[in-house]
């Protein structure tokens, strides 16, 4: 990650597309704090949901 995406993620901006890659990242403050990675134009991949599952599959 380059340094200035890492400035920009630590300093609470919502998105950040890497110069010299197709993904972007996206930080979601409170009070629905999140964190999401998107490949090209694939769907997002966001700890939020993988929480989700995490927690439907441990209660199945």
């Amino acid at each position: 990650m380059s340094s200035s995406c890492l400035v920009l993620l630590l300093s609470l901006a919502s998105s950040c597309t890497l110069p010299w890659s197709p993904v972007t990242i996206r930080l979601s403050i409170p009070p629905q704090p999140d964190l999401c990675v998107q490949y090209a134009a694939h769907a997002p991949l966001c700890v939020s949901a993988l929480i989700a599952r995490l927690e439907a599959h441990q209660l199945a």
